[in-house]
């Protein structure tokens, strides 16, 4: 009778252990996995949160509306574009009225990238002149923030 009930017991002792063998844990061979790239779409994000895919013109800020770019580089770290900023208050006064608001040649450069799901966004822009100094109505955007979608 002892040996009914201890008869499953031993075949559970069995199968648990691996067929009595002894477990060694995981075994590693051949070479390292190497990261694959990931080359998802990459996405700016303007000041109405609306999503862009190089933009030829967009609003990063409610200041700043940025125009005639050309871009290089789009989905690597940075990617860098020339264009021109143009001030969209018209903080430095529009010489021919709200119809002409100043503008300027820009470089601009997005970096930051961070991945949600299968695309990825850029979360910062930095907006600097071609020709140094930059106008009063630039300043502060040297390195701006861009919103990035939650997760």
């Amino acid at each position: 009778m002892r040996l009914r009930r201890l008869a499953p017991l031993a075949a559970l002792a069995v199968c648990l252990t691996g067929c009595g063998g002894v477990d060694t844990g995981v075994q590693v061979e051949g070479k390292a996995v190497t990261e694959v790239p990931w080359t998802g779409p990459v996405y700016m994000t303007d000041f109405y949160g609306r999503s862009w895919r190089r933009p030829k013109e967009v609003s990063p800020t409610g200041r700043i509306s940025l125009d005639k770019l050309t871009w290089r580089d789009w989905g690597k770290s940075r990617a860098r574009a020339t264009g021109e900023a143009t001030d969209l208050t018209c903080l430095s006064g529009c010489p021919d009225g709200v119809d002409d608001p100043p503008s300027l040649r820009v470089e601009v450069v997005l970096s930051g990238l961070v991945r949600r799901g299968d695309v990825s966004y850029y979360s910062n822009v930095a907006i600097t002149p071609v020709r140094p100094p930059a106008p009063f109505w630039m300043t502060g955007y040297e390195s701006t923030e861009l919103d990035v979608p939650d997760a």
